[in-house]
C-alpha cells in the first residue's frame, strides 16, 4: 500500500508546479531560502533531448521564486499544500533551518529534502539536518543522488528517516540527465537500498514512460513511482489524459491512494 497521504504516482519537482492531475501527488518546488529568478521560457531552453542518449539533459538549476513566496501564497489562500509534497534545498546551514521552519508553518503532506541537484555544485548538508527535519512533525522524504548516496542514506536512517526518493538526475558535463538513461541506475539504487534495509519506503523514478516501466519499478520493491520529464510536453498543461494509464497502473499495482479508499 502507498505511504499514508500520498498517491501511488507522484509528479516530481519542478513539474508538479504545473502538472497536478487527479490521482497523483504533485511535488512543488524545489524551493530555496531566497528566490533564484529566471524567466520560464529561458529556463526551459536549457532542457535538451539527446537522441543518442535517449534522455533529457537540463541546467534548470533550482530556479524558483523562493520559499517566502510560497508561504505568502499559502497564507493568502492562493495555494494549498495539504495534499502536496514541498521540495526544498539549502545552500547553507541557515538556509535549511529557515526552510524547515517555513515548511512546518504551512503543513504540506510531506517535505522532500532535495540533496542532490547536479546543477548547484557540491552536495553539502548540516550535521544535524535529518534530525531537525524529523522534528518538524512533517513527514520527510530524502531525495538521493543516483550515485554516492551511501553516506546520505546512512545518516538519514540514523536520524529515524525511512522514506527515500530514488533518484535525482545523473550528473553529466552538460547538466543533469533524466529519462531512459536514468532508469537502470535508479533501479540498481533501489535494489541496493532494499537489500541493505528492507524497512524503508522508496519512491522510484527515472525513465518511466509506459505501464510496463511502472511494473519494473514495482517489481524492484518501491511503494510509489515518480514521473518527471515524461510530462515535459505542452500537452500536459492542457490535459493530463495521457498520464492516466500510468496513474491507473500505479494504483493497480501499489494499491489505492488516499482519495480512493
Amino acid at each position: 500500500m502507498p505511504t499514508a497521504g500520498l498517491q501511488p504516482l507522484i509528479i516530481s519537482a519542478p513539474f508538479g508546479n504545473y502538472i497536478q492531475p487527479q490521482g497523483a501527488t504533485p511535488t512543488l518546488g524545489t524551493f530555496t531560502a531566497e528566490a533564484r529568478p529566471g524567466r520560464l521560457w529561458r529556463i526551459l531552453r536549457t532542457v535538451r533531448y539527446y537522441r543518442r542518449l535517449r534522455g533529457w539533459v537540463n541546467r534548470i538549476g533550482l530556479r524558483n521564486p523562493g520559499m517566502p513566496a510560497l508561504v505568502e501564497r499559502v497564507r493568502g489562500g492562493k495555494t494549498q499544500v495539504a495534499d502536496k509534497i514541498v521540495s526544498i534545498h539549502g545552500f547553507a546551514e541557515a538556509d535549511w533551518w529557515q526552510l524547515l521552519e517555513a515548511v512546518a508553518g504551512i503543513g504540506p503532506r510531506a517535505v522532500e529534502l532535495n540533496m542532490s541537484c547536479p546543477n548547484v555544485g557540491e552536495i553539502d548538508w548540516p550535521a544535524d539536518l535529518f534530525r531537525r527535519a524529523a522534528s518538524t512533525g512533517v513527514p520527510v522524504i530524502v531525495k538521493l543522488p543516483p550515485v554516492n548516496y551511501q553516506v546520505l542514506f546512512e545518516q538519514a536512517r540514523e536520524a529515524g528517516l525511512a522514506t527515500f526518493h530514488c533518484c535525482n538526475t545523473l550528473p553529466v558535463p552538460a547538466g543533469g540527465i533524466s529519462g531512459q538513461p536514468l532508469k537502470p541506475v535508479a533501479l540498481q539504487c533501489i535494489r541496493d537500498l532494499l537489500r541493505h534495509d528492507d524497512q524503508i519506503t522508496i519512491i522510484g523514478g527515472g525513465g518511466i514512460r509506459t505501464p510496463q516501466d511502472v511494473d519494473e519499478y514495482v517489481e524492484s520493491g518501491v511503494r510509489h513511482v515518480a514521473v518527471g520529464t515524461k510530462v515535459f510536453n505542452p500537452i500536459y498543461l492542457v490535459t493530463s489524459r495521457p498520464l492516466q494509464p500510468l496513474i491507473d497502473r500505479a494504483a493497480e499495482k501499489l494499491g489505492p491512494g488516499p482519495d480512493q479508499d
